[in-house]
């Protein structure tokens, strides 16, 4: 009998270390950690949903813009970590048609905000990252976000020919129902090299 006891003692501890182990973190701000680690910061919070898109380029430094057809863009969080966003052209038989993938995070090992981008225009994948946030983290920051890239080789932008770029993106805040992000390009070949706009996207929430 004093055997027995003491197994089913042992019995109702591990049980209850299995239980511990088993229920999720919670982080400070009292929400469940997500698989990565990170909570999900306001400014990809307020991304999430269906957008209008009126999106413009620019084919050089001090050239007009060129509007391009709307498009429509679906915003979905991942596993409560990763923005998806996809986007396609509004329907129009005149527009030509694309798709265009991206993904946005936070990482909060690394302290950055990574983002990453394939557009079927321009078949290629385009990176980049914030530096390091202070310690306040990401959720003291709803935008802008600077994000900054390698380079790549453009077939063709305005008069520039199998030029390569170096590049930059900014994500900028969630303000009623609008959002603004721009890509910018730097020539690396010529002096002075000179960034530019090369890219705009205005958001415009539909639902």
């Amino acid at each position: 009998m004093h055997f027995g006891k003491h197994a089913r003692v042992r019995a109702v501890v591990v049980c209850v270390l299995v239980f511990v182990a088993a229920v999720p973190a919670h982080s400070e701000s009292g929400g469940t950690d997500s698989a990565a680690g990170n909570a999900v910061p306001p400014l990809v919070q307020r991304m999430v949903g269906t957008w209008s898109v009126q999106e413009q380029m620019w084919p050089g430094p001090g050239a007009a813009a060129i509007a391009l057809p709307p498009a429509v863009a679906r915003r979905r969080l991942i596993g409560d970590a990763f923005l998806q966003e996809a986007m396609e052209a509004a329907p129009n038989p005149k527009a030509d048609r694309f798709t265009r993938v991206a993904y946005l995070d936070y990482n909060a090992v690394d302290q950055q905000y990574e983002y990453f981008s394939l557009d079927t225009r321009a078949p290629q994948m385009m990176v980049e990252k914030t530096y390091a946030l202070d310690a306040r983290g990401a959720g003291a920051v709803d935008g802008p976000v600077t994000l900054y890239g390698g380079s790549f080789v453009a077939p063709r932008w305005g008069a520039f020919v199998n030029a390569a770029f170096r590049y930059r993106l900014v994500v900028g805040k969630v303000e009623k129902g609008r959002q603004v992000v721009e890509l910018y390009l730097t020539p690396l070949a010529g002096t002075p090299a000179r960034e530019f706009l090369a890219f705009q996207y205005v958001y415009t929430r539909q639902r």
